[in-house]
């Protein structure tokens, strides 16, 4: 990864995009406002030099363009999930108490969507940005290590980051369910889980499952929906799941959605909870103590993170975060019920 420019140094200007593509300003400022006006060989070096240097039209108009914004970008993968909503509205009253405006994009579990969004926000010069997750595309990381923008990576923990961290290992969460499950003599799982390739997190908290349970001597049978986790592709993958290993006492999901849509299928079929199979889930969501029998499942620090993310945010834009400081893991809690 490139090294990101010092706080405080100037961000890639026109000048030196036009130097690297071997035209001038005007025919680069030309290309950014009328591309087709410019020559087909012309418009690609300047647009090569773009990605190489990750350089960003100013939205900001005249002597605006070299000062910073009240706003503060964020980044999330969807706004209808109570576990980044809670984050965010953590994350907005206090960044709003230091008199600042949260600018929110929903990248839908998508790179490319958020390297349009990172382009976008930066443009605006804001005060800070805040991602979700380490997972970014090349361009949108060039893009990032020629901005000096404060940063901060939540939800996530266990990379050096770009600039700042704020969140848990999901490996540590998925080695959290396999040892209680482990500790109540399942050997035989498996783990349902939305798609990996929407959900990276999902991933690494089957990965922590997995290899918990492996090297205990158990096995884990893993089964990916093809989308959000519907309940009705839930329950069919359940049947299909117990039908092909019936052997199958303890199942983890990779939220706590998809372990109410198992938790569904079993009541259909009259598999006992926790008796035939052993159930847990990931989100402590509200309805996780109301369900028959109530769920085990991981509380990850929804609100923490937000609070966290705007003081490290706060300190570093007044220059008071100590690099030590830089990455906070808050850890998660196993909340213990009568599913397993």
């Amino acid at each position: 990864m490139a090294k990101r420019r010092r706080r405080g140094s100037q961000r890639v200007t026109m000048g030196e995009v036009a130097r690297l593509a071997n035209v001038s300003p005007s025919t680069v400022s030309l290309y950014l406002r009328r591309p087709d006006e410019v020559s087909p060989g012309r418009a690609e070096k300047i647009q090569a030099a773009i990605d190489r240097l990750g350089y960003l039209p100013n939205t900001m108009a005249g002597g605006l363009a070299s000062s910073r914004s009240n706003v503060i970008g964020v980044l999330v993968p969807t706004i209808t999930n109570s576990f980044f909503s809670e984050t965010l509205e953590t994350l907005e009253r206090h960044l709003r108490s230091a008199g600042y405006q949260l600018l929110i994009g929903n990248t839908e579990f998508d790179d490319a969507r958020e390297e349009e969004l990172i382009r976008s926000i930066l443009s605006w010069n804001p005060a800070g940005l805040v991602l979700t997750g380490f997972l970014h595309t090349r361009k949108s990381l060039s893009v990032l290590a020629n901005n000096d923008t404060p940063i901060v990576e939540m939800w996530d923990y266990g990379q050096p980051g770009l600039d700042m961290v704020v969140g848990f290992s999901h490996h540590a969460c998925g080695r959290l369910v396999a040892e209680h499950m482990l500790r109540q003599g399942r050997r035989r799982m498996a783990f349902v889980s939305t798609n990996f390739q929407r959900d990276v997190r999902a991933r690494d908290r089957y990965h922590g499952f997995r290899d918990t349970v492996e090297a205990a001597g158990g096995t884990v049978e893993l089964r990916e929906l093809s989308g959000r986790s519907h309940a009705e592709e839930t329950g069919r993958l359940t049947q299909a799941l117990m039908q092909d290993h019936p052997e199958i006492e303890a199942i983890a999901c990779s939220n706590d959605m998809v372990a109410l849509g198992v938790l569904c299928e079993c009541q259909r079929q009259a598999w006992d909870v926790p008796g035939r199979i052993a159930l847990a889930g990931f989100g402590n969501l509200d309805f996780t103590t109301s369900t028959v029998p109530p769920l085990t499942t991981i509380e990850p620090p929804r609100r923490e993170i937000g609070q966290h993310t705007a003081r490290l945010l706060l300190a570093s834009l007044a220059s008071e975060l100590p690099e030590a400081e830089k990455r906070l893991d808050l850890g998660v809690r196993l909340v213990e019920r009568e599913s397993v």
